[in-house]
């Protein structure tokens, strides 16, 4: 018996118990992938815009992050690369194949919704047949092997035994690891996810966003998953892509997003950062007429925007040059404390983090200056 056969014997199926194995390529999972092209997409309800003019390039067995606020346009791009919806203008396409026109049912795309969409009427055997029942008579695959598919697919989700059980008898982690199952039964190229662990406790979703990088790697499908969990985004993705008011803001892989953020938008979505306004003016950055010891890296006159994360600060004490700010709250965050002061005239709040037992005061004014930065233009 393998361990993994083992643990599944000796354990009973929770949420939090998800074996985790060295990723693999499963061939009896392996489907027919495909790249996906989003050219030009405009999308407007009525009068309001959704999407302004919209392109990506999604690689063959690529795992891409969609993450933004509400009103971002991340779910709608999802739902027109899986044919929910339509665009006013521009294509879809998948391989070399324009889908814009086509149904959710010719596209073949497998999709998972955050309340999971399961039947509760239906078994867990049953809704992963689903997709595969319904086909027309001439791409229907016999009874023996939609069981067959259906068991594979139980295995891989490991809920091997629960093939009987009714949506109502599942934890919250179990019915979503279902629909992933009824997703795949389809074989579809391109898998699509909105907000696939919305409806889960922290706890549940960290172990299963390991599990489904895992399923990725196993079967390699072309997966494209909305969240506004910017920690899943950045663990799980080949590549992020970050939007705002419809359009895109960026692409590019974590590391690309987290240390080299394109825009103002993505240092102040990605991660925490703190921001303060600036002039540039002869190559000297000045806070308040007060001359930083911080590089314009070649920007021009003008005022621009300071940006900075709080670990990437430290303490100057009487250093020249240096940002200085009154104490206004500290608050313990495991190794580190993070203050919070009160800058320039304007009293701008910004954030620092120092080693916990740092010695500093829990009042008063202290000097501090950023490792890292960022200047952006700033137009208002």
């Amino acid at each position: 018996m393998t361990a993994l056969a083992q643990f599944r014997r000796d354990t009973d199926y929770t949420e939090t118990k998800i074996s985790l194995v060295a990723p693999f390529v499963d061939e009896r999972l392996r489907v027919k992938t495909m790249n996906v092209t989003v050219e030009n997409l405009v999308k407007a309800f009525g009068l309001v815009p959704a999407l302004h003019g919209v392109s990506l390039e999604i690689a063959s067995g690529e795992l891409i992050a969609l993450v933004g606020p509400s009103g971002s346009g991340k779910t709608t791009l999802l739902r027109l690369i899986a044919g929910l919806d339509f665009p006013n203008s521009g294509r879809v396409l998948f391989g070399n194949d324009d889908a814009s026109a086509k149904s959710v049912q010719d596209r073949n795309v497998g999709f998972v919704f955050q309340n999971y969409a399961l039947f509760r009427h239906m078994s867990v055997f049953e809704n992963i047949a689903f997709g595969l029942r319904v086909r027309d008579s001439g791409r229907r695959p016999s009874e023996a092997a939609i069981a067959e598919r259906v068991m594979t697919l139980l295995e891989l989700v490991q809920l091997n035994g629960l093939e009987k059980r009714f949506p109502g008898q599942l934890s919250g982690g179990q019915r979503q690891r279902v629909a992933f199952a009824r997703a795949l039964a389809i074989e579809p190229g391109v898998l699509l996810l909105d907000e696939p662990f919305g409806a889960l406790d922290a706890k549940v979703r960290k172990e299963l966003r390991r599990w489904l990088r895992e399923i990725h790697d196993r079967t390699g499908h072309t997966t494209v998953f909305v969240t506004h969990d910017q920690e899943e985004a950045l663990e799980l993705a080949d590549r992020v892509v970050v939007m705002s008011q419809g359009r895109i803001e960026q692409v590019g892989t974590a590391d690309d997003i987290f240390d080299n953020p394109a825009t103002p938008f993505v240092f102040d979505f990605i991660g925490d950062s703190s921001a303060l306004p600036v002039v540039i003016d002869k190559g000297s950055v000045s806070l308040d007429d007060r001359i930083l010891s911080i590089d314009a890296n070649g920007h021009a006159d003008g005022p621009a925007t300071l940006f900075f994360r709080p670990n990437h600060v430290h303490l100057a004490g009487q250093e020249s040059g240096a940002i200085v700010g009154t104490v206004r709250g500290s608050r313990r965050r495991g190794d580190i404390r993070r203050l919070e002061l009160e800058v320039g005239l304007a009293r701008r709040l910004c954030e620092i983090d120092l080693p916990a037992d740092a010695e500093v005061p829990k009042t008063g004014r202290i000097a501090v200056k950023p490792a890292k930065w960022r200047l952006f233009p700033r137009t208002a």
